[in-house]
């Protein structure tokens, strides 16, 4: 007699982390015959109103990027959490004509916060490698040409110390354009 077990895999979404998602008492009354609707489904016009359980992850995602767009970013520079915050209680009362407006409670808020925290450092992260990509570009060699030098005359990064190395031509940008000094 083999006995199979069968492990449901967990999707990653929003409805998945809510705490009255994964600590709910379902294991304990597995009851296979369950009534699902006490009533026929008639085919009549559904009223637009949803509940706070008929949500869907669509619904939250579309919720958490309106939020994201309403992001106070002098708040941000001082604490990118309370911004986030912030952001989505106004998204909450404004979406959408108010469609979340006293059906997130806290569990959820907090789940909904920590995608913007991570959605958040995910793109200060991508903006910071962007300037770093930017900071390293070589300079193009018809730029060297106008200024009469050769590719060699340019130290490369690793070659640039702390201190100033004398006879090495070094380019500074300024707001005037770009200056060799030697």
């Amino acid at each position: 007699m083999n006995i199979m077990v069968i492990v449901p895999r967990v999707i990653q979404s929003y409805i998945a982390q809510f705490p009255e998602v994964t600590h709910n008492a379902y294991p304990y009354f597995n009851y296979d015959n369950r009534v699902v609707e006490e009533r026929v489904e008639r085919g009549d016009f559904k009223a637009p109103y949803k509940g706070a359980n008929e949500f869907v992850d669509e619904d939250y995602d579309s919720l958490v990027k309106h939020a994201q767009t309403l992001i106070n970013p002098i708040l941000a520079k001082y604490n990118a959490r309370v911004a986030n915050e912030d952001a989505l209680h106004m998204a909450i009362r404004s979406f959408s004509n108010g469609l979340f407006d006293g059906k997130v409670n806290a569990n959820r808020f907090e789940v909904l916060v920590k995608s913007m925290v991570a959605e958040t450092e995910k793109t200060a992260g991508e903006r910071k490698r962007e300037r770093e990509r930017k900071q390293d570009q070589p300079v193009k060699p018809h730029i060297l040409k106008q200024l009469g030098l050769k590719p060699g005359d340019i130290p490369r990064k690793q070659q640039i110390t702390q201190k100033v190395q004398k006879g090495v031509p070094h380019l500074l940008k300024t707001d005037k354009g770009t200056i060799v000094k030697k």
